[in-house]
């Protein structure tokens, strides 16, 4: 009975860390490239250096970040990610952005928000026997302080089934991190599943907009 019973906890712990990726595959690495001037962060989706696809189901608490840091202060108003909706594309995300804790992942909470501006288009490519989206999230804009390193957390909100950010191995920046509540504690991706993953992201915006600016514009409307 001893044996039963610690056989069933093992695979009750495997089968959540299988609910939280979608497995481990081979891929190349990518080469970053330099991006254009209304970029802040350039993470851009490579088929071939696909390495798995995480969880950020909100439903169940799970939350994805990864970090960005631009050399001067700027604003953030449009992010692409790549991902996998096993239950349908989601409306809205959750979406945060935090400090550093200068080398554990994601720290204090700097903004927090729910984005529905959100369009979903079918890459046309498959993997782990699922269809792969390109998303495109517009929100009023995040102003960052140049040369200041910042994370970029998101779940998904009212999905139908589990969502899966879709990751390379680790390439631009620190690897990501993954929160099972919410974001109050996080997990290193070479923590959780074994192996340093980054997110495939692109986070757009500008550098003329700096946080109390935007403060005052919002006084007008």
């Amino acid at each position: 009975m001893k044996f039963v019973a610690m056989l069933s906890l093992v695979l009750a712990g495997f089968a959540f860390a299988a609910d939280t990726s979608l497995g481990h595959i081979d891929a190349v690495q990518i080469v970053p490239e330099i991006a254009g001037e209304d970029i802040i962060c350039s993470q851009p989706f490579n088929y071939s250096a696909l390495a798995n696809g995480l969880s950020f189901l909100g439903a169940n608490g799970w939350m994805m970040a990864d970090d960005f840091t631009y050399d001067q202060d700027a604003y953030i108003d449009f992010i692409e990610i790549w991902a996998i909706y096993a239950g349908g594309n989601p409306a809205d995300y959750n979406i945060e952005f935090r400090e550093d804790t200068g080398g554990s992942g994601p720290g204090e909470l700097y903004e927090s928000f729910n984005a529905t501006g959100v369009d979903h288009t079918n890459t046309g490519l498959t993997q782990w026997g699922y269809q792969l989206w390109y998303s495109e999230i517009t929100v009023d804009p995040q102003s960052f302080t140049g040369g200041t390193k910042y994370w970029l957390a998101m779940q998904t909100s009212g999905s139908a089934g589990n969502d899966f950010w879709l990751s390379a191995n680790q390439t631009w920046a620190d690897m990501n991190y993954f929160s099972q509540d919410n974001g109050t504690s996080w997990t290193s991706s070479q923590g959780m599943w074994g192996t340093a993953y980054e997110c495939f992201m692109i986070l757009s915006g500008g550098t003329s907009l700096t946080r109390d600016s935007w403060g005052a514009i919002k006084t007008l409307f």
